[in-house]
């Protein structure tokens, strides 16, 4: 019973900013999950910036939400916002989600999230000194709060600490981005056929299950980091009008991604930069594409001036390798390897059929909509390239942390070139002269979209 009081709690918390920024309430119940982390987020670091309780700074960021709702109740709602389209979005993600009610015991979701949402709980006074504590560098304080957030309010709104009650809200965080990434690849290929694009996008949902498949279920962050930052890059990259009625949901996914870990940081970096080539005639877009970043840059200077640090940045190997030390150069094959390897046959396969489709299906993916394929690889490549460079210059043993991290670093790998093999397939499979083949807009680069 507490387990369903804490996620009814977590989407009442998130449903007028889930409906601020999809103005259709089947949808607003199906990303509320994530909305409302995003809200306990935000209570958290009024929190510890202003000082005080957890609670009453929760309440001024809920009636925000509220009042912006409000304010756009007359907007356009995105589309594919029917009680079909979501039932669509989430009934297929409850058969692999299911092992969510097996009892929480892995390691790192308690060592990490589960404690950080403990000291976030307790108030602001122990959560500056426990952020600042050298005897708690094993938990990694300068982790982002949005995966610890919404389990802090949890257990303090339902006067509980036990970890039952946080693996379900962890599981049905991850159950919500991953339902995100399922409606932005059904959106962009909304103009094929229905039944193939939706396929396409639950086969993409899905893929967050691997490489392991027990990471979206054991109270982690990888996964719904992953699946929420795939979301909103396929909205921006590849959506017919990303700058149209998608890019507050868009925001919302990028910048909830940027505060799930550390990693989100080197996701929406890349994003910004490849966006930043992709819209370099519009100052307003590349703003957007930033927006991101600077929101990941407040909590890394929240937790820095209250003494946390990144192991990596403080005892890292990154002067070593700027000056040619042979034996962290000396790492690369064998990170590369060990990441190839954990990927290999899905990236493989991915990677020809967007070769396929670029020599031969190019016309076709035009005629769909769907933005052009390259940036989305321009984005896997650069995360794959700072995810290298986390393992070359890593002040850990390099084989334990490539033991006990890689598997779910490379989730966001496998997700994207399911998104993209996933767009080829719905392209192959729309005939040349389907419904969106004669009169369709050109995608929203070309046709100039509002801004």
């Amino acid at each position: 019973m507490t387990s369903v009081l804490g996620i009814l709690l977590l989407v009442v918390l998130g449903l007028p900013l889930a409906y601020s920024v999809t103005r259709a309430v089947p949808l607003a119940l199906v990303f509320a999950p994530i909305a409302g982390a995003a809200v306990a987020t935000g209570g958290v670091l009024l929190m510890i910036v202003a000082g005080g309780p957890l609670l009453p700074w929760i309440v001024p960021v809920f009636v925000l939400t509220g009042a912006i709702a409000y304010w756009k109740r007359r907007a356009a709602p995105v589309p594919l916002g029917r009680w079909r389209d979501a039932l669509l979005l989430t009934v297929p993600l409850v058969p692999p989600f299911l092992p969510i009610v097996r009892q929480p015991l892995l390691w790192d979701a308690h060592m990490i999230w589960w404690l950080h949402a403990g000291y976030f709980e307790q108030g602001s006074a122990f959560t500056r000194e426990s952020i600042g504590n050298p005897a708690l560098s094993f938990s990694h304080q300068d982790y982002p709060p949005l995966a610890s957030a919404p389990v802090a309010l949890v257990w303090r709104v339902l006067g509980t600490h036990e970890f039952y009650p946080a693996a379900i809200v962890s599981g049905v965080l991850t159950f919500s981005a991953v339902a995100a990434a399922v409606y932005a690849l059904r959106l962009v290929t909304a103009a094929g056929p229905a039944l193939v694009s939706w396929a396409a996008a639950v086969a993409v949902g899905w893929s967050a299950f691997s490489p392991l498949w027990m990471v979206p279920t054991a109270g982690f962050s990888d996964a719904m980091c992953a699946a929420a930052f795939a979301a909103g890059v396929v909205l921006l990259v590849l959506g017919r009008e990303p700058f149209g009625p998608t890019l507050p949901l868009a925001m919302l996914l990028l910048s909830s991604a940027a505060l799930m870990k550390n990693e989100g940081l080197s996701m929406v970096l890349a994003l910004a930069v490849v966006g930043t080539v992709k819209y370099r005639r519009s100052i307003r877009r590349i703003g957007w594409v930033w927006l991101p970043v600077g929101v990941a840059a407040v909590w890394s200077a929240v937790a820095r001036a209250l003494g946390a640090r990144t192991d990596v940045l403080t005892g890292g190997r990154f002067e070593a390798l700027l000056h040619g030390d042979p034996d962290t150069a000396g790492r690369f094959p064998h990170v590369f390897a060990t990441m190839a390897g954990r990927v290999d046959w899905i990236v493989g396969y991915a990677m020809i059929a967007a070769l396929l489709g670029l020599l031969f299906l190019r016309g076709r993916r035009r005629a769909l909509g769907v933005g052009e394929d390259l940036w989305l690889w321009a984005v896997a490549g650069l995360y794959w390239c700072a995810l290298t460079l986390i393992y070359m210059i890593t002040p850990m043993p390099l084989e334990w942390h490539l033991s006990t991290s890689v598997d779910r670093v490379v989730i966001l790998i496998v997700v994207l070139a399911c998104a993209s093999a996933a767009t080829w397939a719905v392209t192959a499979l729309h005939g040349p002269g389907g419904p969106a083949a004669a009169g369709a807009p050109a995608p929203a680069e070309e046709a100039g979209a509002r801004v």
